[in-house]
């Protein structure tokens, strides 16, 4: 007896009965079609390849935002901050070029940047007031920052003019300069609480008058609302600690890598010193980000099984309805690994579908986000992201190609596992039981 299906394919041709051949194949494809019995199995299908499809494409669209944030936040980290420091156990550090010198030269160091940092208050009259957290750095140490003084960085005024001009002057971030109502060319007051001699007494705090040489821009909300640097001397003078400095930042070659390094900076350092790498300072920040990173996966994975449940669900009505197409098949000479791979095929189809459309899918929205982001915003009204909330200018993705290699294969394994149960258990139907009632 030979069956015979569309375009002439029979049990008898050779290549028809090759494993997931071209009748198997066939079979598996029209059994996704719509029949007028099994309506509802074709309903199932497509919520099943709409479910699959919209999961991986949320899936990818989050990770890629959450791991735009966590590059983001840290380059913008690394780039203004040091990799590792170098703090003084008591007091402050001398400002000792020898020192900075042995600290460069151990293994992996690119840069020794000695540092003052002073807590002050900036005034601009009547027009505004914020605090600012200044850091005192030589002109050479500047720019190499390029977070702060990079081409994309720059809002107003110019750099060349730090630390040459006669004049004292700072640079100060975009958000000090918003809160101060100040910009390039205009004058503040920054006020410390030295203790300063006057012939009238002792005063609790110092203040001096500075020019606003330029206004930059890290593009994060925390470092913008708080910064500015000025010349190491002229910080030095402000402070009244002449000649020392509150750190050493020490920058090298590999910051991700930093445990290869901190053997030879803590030989360098010597003693009476903490030596802190840029991990444990910001443990806290990037441990939080990490772990809801972590938990934001494993739910949207959840979902994604959660969908693959449709394909287990259709498979299984599908069965259901083909007994008689089954039987007919077993009973025409069909062996049951051909009637599992068929309707193994029809489940994987449907996943392989709806995962490859959802990574098209999550891969336009996220390669999209900062112009939906504007159109939205612009749209109701409101600033959906907005930078003092989420730290970050605009919304930050990167879009990593192993995260979506995961993503696919996670959903094409739980794919295979919800369509082999019904699979297995149609290539173990018994013909006469399913054409009994027939």
């Amino acid at each position: 007896m030979v069956l015979l299906a569309e375009g002439g394919t029979s049990m008898n041709d050779a290549s028809a009965q090759k494993p997931f051949g071209l009748f198997e194949r066939m079979l598996a494809l029209r059994y996704l079609r719509a029949t007028r019995k099994g309506a509802g199995v074709s309903f199932i299908t497509v919520v099943a390849f709409l479910g699959i499809m919209l999961s991986v494409a949320t899936l990818i669209v989050v990770m890629s935002v959450m791991q735009g944030f966590r590059v983001t936040l840290l380059d913008q980290l690394l780039g203004v901050n040091g990799h590792v420091y170098v703090q003084p156990s008591d007091g402050l550090l001398p400002d000792d070029e020898d020192y900075i010198s042995r600290l460069t030269a151990a293994p992996g160091v690119t840069r020794a940047v000695p540092v003052l940092k002073v807590e002050a208050y900036a005034v601009n009259g009547q027009l505004g007031q914020a605090p600012v957290f200044i850091q005192g750095v030589s002109r050479e140490d500047l720019f190499t920052l390029e977070e702060v003084t990079g081409p994309r960085s720059l809002r107003s005024g110019s750099f060349e003019g730090y630390g040459e001009t006669e004049e004292d002057g700072i640079i100060i971030a975009s958000g000090v300069a918003a809160k101060l109502r100040a910009g390039a060319g205009d004058y503040v007051t920054l006020v410390t609480g030295r203790q300063r001699q006057t012939p009238f007494g002792t005063l609790p705090t110092t203040e001096k008058t500075y020019r606003v040489d330029a206004v930059f821009q890290v593009g994060n909300s925390e470092y913008d609302g708080i910064l500015a640097y000025m010349p190491l001397e002229q910080a030095q003078l402000f402070s009244g600690k002449k000649g020392q400095v509150t750190e050493v930042e020490v920058r090298v070659e590999e910051p991700l890598q930093i445990d290869s390094y901190l053997a030879g900076i803590e030989e360098a350092a010597g003693n009476s010193v903490f030596v802190i790498d840029w991990r444990s300072r910001f443990s806290s920040f990037f441990n939080a980000l990490e772990v809801e990173r972590f938990a934001v996966r494993i739910i949207l994975f959840m979902i994604i099984a959660m969908a693959t449940l449709l394909i287990l669900m259709g498979l299984v009505m599908l069965v259901k309805d083909k007994k008689a197409d089954i039987a007919i098949l077993r009973t025409i000479g069909a062996p049951g690994g051909s009637v599992l791979r068929i309707f193994l095929m029809t489940g994987a189809m449907i996943g392989v579908s709806g995962a490859v459309s959802g990574v098209v899918l999550g891969s336009l929205i996220a390669s999209n986000i900062p112009a939906i982001e504007t159109f939205l915003s612009g749209a109701l009204g409101i600033d959906l992201f907005a930078a003092d909330i989420y730290y970050l200018a605009q919304i930050p993705v990167r879009i990593d190609p192993e995260e979506i290699a995961g993503v696919l294969l996670f959903t094409l394994a739980v794919t295979l596992i919800c369509s082999l149960i019904p699979a297995w258990r149609a290539s173990r139907l018994d013909p006469v039981e399913a054409l009994r009632y027939e």
